[in-house]
């Protein structure tokens, strides 16, 4: 062997930025996902609390008390 010679591994750059576009990929994904959820809660809390779907309370009329004598 004629001198000293070092191997150096090259990575290619393609490979590092899709190595490092993943994890934000995946944090888009979730957080379109918990976006969209959080939406349709919000919906279906507002069809519990609507108006028309609660029940009718029947509150009797108040009587008045003649006071004695």
């Amino acid at each position: 062997m004629s001198g000293s010679q070092s191997s150096t591994a090259v990575v290619s750059p393609s490979l590092l930025v899709s190595l490092a576009a993943t994890p934000w990929l995946v944090t888009i994904g979730t957080f379109r996902a918990t976006s969209a959820a959080l939406e349709q809660l919000g919906l279906f809390s507002e069809e519990i609390f609507r108006g028309d779907r609660l029940p009718v309370l029947h509150v009797p009329d108040a009587t008045i008390i003649e006071p004695l004598d």
